[in-house]
């Protein structure tokens, strides 16, 4: 994994833990600061196909880490 994706990685892990959803690609670029959709969503998806992450494409804030639980949170 990549700086950049570790980076991101760790903004979908907070956000879940202090929201309960995930974030949009648009939270995700706001809160590390890159400038392109394109990367970041891809990125993100990285993750998911790397299997760090679980998520389905072209759905809004779908992505989540796959290690964390749903029902431990709510």
């Amino acid at each position: 994994m990549t700086p950049a994706q570790k980076e991101i990685y760790h903004v979908i892990e907070e956000f879940w833990i202090k929201f309960g959803f995930g974030p949009s690609v648009d939270d995700v670029m706001y809160l590390t600061g890159e400038s392109g959709r394109g990367n970041t969503s891809r990125k993100m998806w990285h993750l998911v196909k790397i299997g760090l992450c679980k998520g389905t494409k072209g759905k809004a804030r779908s992505i989540r880490p796959a290690s964390l639980r749903i029902r431990d949170i709510v």
